[in-house]
């Protein structure tokens, strides 16, 4: 009769955090993102202050993803040295400006009101290096760190890519790691910067407790016909491009219920991409709107997180269905009101918040989670996020200036934000929606369609199409 083997040990020198459930529903993919700064920065200031900073205040970014003993956790070196750095850090240095002839030009001083679309620069390259590893089983195999960063830099702007798996890190947890840094950059003192224990556990309460439904709010489990269904849906070619959106205020027509400017952005939005569907076209619509739970009175004490947190924390809120027609028909005003009641109604509703952390974290979704549907059969599905509550744009990267006591005629700052794949297999939302950053001038989205919609969007006139990168 054969014996079970012994169980992985955890490898000395490390210690270890389990994987939560929400972490494990985004092991799939990874979290990129690219920033684009308006002044040459010193590489070798930005990784001496990066270490320090994951030293001191966030170890946990400096963890491995491991799968031990068939369960996925982060592996977190007790001390970070040239064996076991927080990180890989690789720089590129290129002699003069970048705007030149012969490089995608950046989408910078857009002018006009009318919201525009702009064709996909195609800057990936410069965010990261040929050998970064691309899917979580790399990450896994290699037992490289977690977080890679990839510095680009030319004399008029500094290109900083940030790659993780998306197990490890959301995008508010990549934004608190961002701001943290600058802080340190602009010379505050370490001891000053909020930063997060290394054994943090908010979710630890949800991995017990009762589990009283099959699936999460908005989520069905699929059959196999069904699940095999939304995979080829998944993988027809996309493309994603940026768009400038005026931001946008109202109140709902005939009601003194108010709405805010991300509901009608949402909005114009979802009308602008369904508003072409005929009147008797009924499929419903299932929208999923990312939600950051930081803030919610959910946590320790009933009250919202106190602590940075940089791993996921993130929940979707599933807006009702809506039929497809109802784009056409309704005004932008009643359709954000439909997102902002869901919202509200959401927000109010702390014990569902629970429940649904608690299916992910004590239920099906512990033990690496069921694939889950979006929508039934025959209906369809919509992503988006929101990345505004980041605030990106109000990263200051003055301290890490070339030339520091050279006079400055611009603030250091981002001035493009670029969100690109890089999941092999690629792994990509085709319905998904990112709303980036704001700044002075605009909104800044991503979207993902299929060619053909984006024809029918170019068709319909709402939206200004240029093959230039400037306007």
């Amino acid at each position: 009769m054969g014996s079970n083997p012994e169980p992985t040990p955890p490898p000395p020198g490390f210690r270890i955090i389990p994987c939560t459930g929400v972490d494990l529903s985004l092991r799939r993919e990874m979290a990129p993102m690219g920033l684009v700064i308006n002044a040459r920065l010193d590489p070798s200031r930005m990784e001496t202050t990066l270490w320090t900073l994951m030293e001191h205040k966030f170890p946990r970014a400096g963890s491995r993803v491991a799968c031990r003993n068939g369960v996925y956790e982060l592996q977190i070196p007790e001390t970070f040295d040239s064996q076991n750095p927080p990180f890989v850090f690789t720089v590129r240095n290129h002699p003069g400006l970048y705007q030149r002839d012969g490089r995608p030009e950046l989408p910078l001083g857009l002018t006009g009101l009318k919201p525009c679309m702009i064709p996909d620069p195609e800057l990936a390259c410069l965010f990261q290096t040929p050998t970064c590893p691309r899917s979580l089983d790399d990450f896994i195999q290699s037992n490289v760190p977690s977080v890679h960063i990839h510095i680009t830099v030319f004399d008029d702007f500094t290109f900083l890519g940030f790659i993780a798996p998306h197990i490890v890190i959301d995008g508010i947890g990549i934004a608190t790691l961002l701001h943290a840094w600058t802080e340190l950059l602009r010379g505050d003192d370490i001891d000053t910067i909020q930063g997060m224990e290394w054994d943090a556990q908010p979710l630890a309460p949800f991995s017990s407790g009762p589990v009283t439904s099959d699936a999460p709010r908005g989520f069905l489990r699929p059959s196999a016909a069904a699940l095999g269904s939304q995979k080829v849906q998944e993988s027809m070619k996309d493309e994603s491009d940026a768009k400038d959106v005026p931001p946008l205020r109202a109140c709902a027509e005939g009601s003194a219920e108010y709405v805010g400017s991300g509901d009608v952005l949402s909005a114009w939005w979802f009308k602008t991409i369904y508003g072409d569907r005929r009147l008797t076209d009924h499929t419903p619509i299932h929208i999923h709107m990312v939600k950051n739970l930081r803030g919610m009175p959910i946590f320790a004490n009933d009250a919202p997180l106190a602590e940075p947190y940089i791993n996921n924390l993130i929940l979707t809120i599933p807006i009702p269905p809506i039929p497809a027609s109802a784009f056409q028909t309704e005004s932008l005003a009643a359709v954000a009101l439909r997102i902002r009641r869901t919202i509200l109604a959401y927000n109010n509703d702390l014990e569902a918040v629970r429940a649904d952390l608690r299916w992910r974290c004590a239920g099906s979704g512990s033990n690496n989670g069921q694939g889950l549907l979006m929508c039934p059969p025959g209906a369809e599905w919509a992503f988006q996020t929101d990345l505004r509550s980041a605030k990106l744009g109000e990263l200051d990267f003055s301290g890490a200036v070339i030339g520091k006591n050279a006079p400055k005629t611009a603030p250091v700052q981002v001035v493009f934000v670029y969100l690109f794949m890089c999941t092999e297999p690629p792994f990509a939302f085709r319905e998904g929606l990112a709303v980036v950053m704001e700044d002075a001038e605009a909104v800044w989205m991503s979207a993902t369609r299929g060619e053909k919609e984006w024809e029918k969007i170019k068709q319909a006139g709402e939206i200004e199409f240029t093959d230039s990168r400037l306007l």
